[in-house]
């Protein structure tokens, strides 16, 4: 697994093992060939593979597909060929385990691979014909439902997923409801063809696919691309619980105000995908959902007396250390950024057991633009016991809204018995200079979801559009000039643009995030590799500052 180049050597004594009687081994065998063969022998090993694929537990059958899986990543060009043999595989007995671990590796083809889409898709139609495990039906008709409108025959797919509303049960229903309403959405030619089948459901016996199925029909019927981008292809993209919270303090506070779902924190997205458990770890028992980390944040925030008038968390960035981590004090900061200010959270370590630091602050160089509003100080810091100190900062108003901060710890120190711990009476005041703090546009903007980037960057408009080309000149790949752009502008890439194919000189970036306030940012890159990059930047917002920021970040 990390090392297959090192295994190379033995792969003639691995091939030998494919034919052996215990069939635990020989699948052993051949998964480990397909981590470090060469991409001329995966078609004869896939051809081993099916041979005696029926013979196996379904246990090995998983760590099979998982190891296609992972070839399919290395050895683009060979996705036709994987993708016949596990269609083969998803029409063979099998699992749960085993036929959930086929469809996330089909996804992830045709999701990478443009020419494999129709034949993936097809695969999958078919596999939902006869699926008993309703999470894989459901899960197949939303990616039908998102994927399906932007083939060349979209309307192939409709008796597939209309089938589901005939023949399934209540939650595939609902599923196969929304997956028709998208379709209706981007295809106008198909659109009352739609309405029709969703009218037939707005009957149903069970009140959740009749509520989703009158909902759809009367937003469609509407014919506004607007309506039909906010409420059926990209839909919420708010925390639920946050959700609650806000609408709960709404209800206790009586106001003339309307409630503004703009006030409401976006639910957050991690910042990649989590990776595939190694094939060889025992299966984990199924956790219990836990709280978001910025929900975390929010709560722990909202109990500070000084920080509970500063309204609803909008964001919070990952730790950066500000200190280098052999130090005898270890500072991280993290940035958590409300409607009009910044609270700069500061994890501190003392790592020298001779002394206790009290009243610890970090102290923020003031500036003309962020203002410091408050600090609030750790009491007390013991050897290798984390505490944590605060500073507010005021965010200026227009769009100046990143600076550099100077930070220093300052405390006092008392000496202590290094077995005890017991400290002096008497102590003396010190300060350390930390390293200096970025506030960058990144931090004022939250990911957001937008599964049809199209629609949104129509239902925008070209009100605050900016538009401007920047030379990337030291950046030397297309797939580097994506990577920095995300980072720069802290925005979340839609429709997989975020993996640029390989071969190509020129690539298109969609990039979708909500500035700071609720306001709608979309963005567009246009990249060409020629003498380093060349970049044509358009963005657009619901609000001029807004696309003034964005466009700001790259320059």
């Amino acid at each position: 697994m990390k090392h297959p180049s090192a295994v190379t050597a033995c792969n003639l004594d691995l091939e030998n093992l494919i034919t052996d009687v215990n069939r635990s081994i020989a699948t052993l065998a051949i998964t480990t060939l397909l981590k470090t063969g060469s991409e001329s022998s995966v078609d004869r090993l896939m051809k081993q593979i099916s041979s005696f694929m029926s013979e196996i537990s379904d246990e090995f059958k998983v760590v099979v597909v998982r190891a296609i899986s992972a070839l399919c990543q290395k050895y683009p060009r060979q996705h036709s060929v994987m993708m016949s043999y596990l269609a083969s595989m998803l029409r063979a007995e099998g699992g749960f385990e085993y036929k959930k671990a086929i469809v996330e590796c089909i996804i992830s083809i045709l999701e990478d691979s443009a020419e494999s889409k129709e034949s993936g898709l097809a695969h999958l139609c078919e596999f939902i014909e006869d699926c008993e495990h309703t999470v894989l039906a459901t899960k197949i008709i939303h990616l039908l439902g998102r994927e399906g409108p932007k083939t060349p025959n979209p309307s192939k797919y409709i008796r597939f997923i209309y089938n589901r509303v005939i023949l399934e049960n209540e939650a595939v229903r609902a599923a196969a409801v929304s997956a028709l309403a998208r379709f209706g959405a981007q295809c106008d030619d198909l659109r009352e063809s739609i309405l029709s089948l969703l009218s037939r459901s707005m009957m149903d016996e069970d009140d959740e696919v009749r509520d989703r199925a009158t909902f759809y029909f009367h937003t469609l019927q509407q014919q506004q691309k607007a309506l039909n981008s906010a409420y059926i292809l990209n839909g919420l993209a708010v925390s639920v619980p946050a959700l609650e919270r806000c609408l709960q303090q709404y209800l206790l506070e009586p106001s003339d105000e309307k409630f503004n779902l703009k006030s409401v924190p976006l639910m957050a997205i991690p910042d990649s995908e989590p990776k595939l458990d190694s094939v060889l770890t025992s299966r984990k028992a199924k956790e219990q959902p836990t709280a978001s980390k910025q929900e975390i944040y929010a709560e722990q925030l909202s109990r500070i007396p000084e920080f509970g008038v500063l309204g609803n968390l909008f964001k919070s960035s990952d730790a950066v250390e500000l200190t280098e981590s052999e130090t005898e004090y270890v500072v991280k900061c993290t940035k958590h950024t409300f409607p009009h200010h910044l609270v700069l959270q500061f994890d501190c370590t003392n790592t020298l057991n001779d002394q206790v630091l009290e009243d610890v602050t970090v102290q923020v160089e003031q500036s003309d633009a962020f203002e410091v509003i408050a600090y609030v100080p750790c009491p007390s810091l013991p050897y290798n016991q984390p505490g944590v100190a605060y500073a507010c900062v005021a965010i200026p108003e227009g769009d100046e809204v990143t600076t550099t901060l100077s930070c220093v710890m300052k405390f006092r120190v008392k000496d202590c018995d290094p077995n005890t711990g017991e400290a002096d009476d008497d102590g003396y005041d010190d300060e350390y200079v930390l390293e200096d703090l970025d506030i960058v546009v990144a931090d004022h903007v939250q990911k957001v979801i937008k599964s049809n980037f199209g629609s949104s960057w129509d239902e925008l408009g070209d009100g605050n559009e900016l538009e401007d080309t920047y030379a990337l000149s030291s950046l030397n790949t297309l797939q580097d000039a994506v990577r920095d752009i995300i980072k720069y502008l802290g925005m979340q890439a839609c429709e997989r643009s975020d993996k640029v194919p390989d071969g190509k000189s020129s690539h298109s970036l969609f990039l979708a995030g909500v500035y700071r306030g609720g306001h709608d940012v979309l963005a567009r890159a246009k990249l060409v590799l020629k003498d380093g990059v060349t970049m044509q930047l358009t963005v657009r917002s619901s609000d001029a500052e807004a696309a003034r920021v964005v466009t700001s970040a790259v320059a």
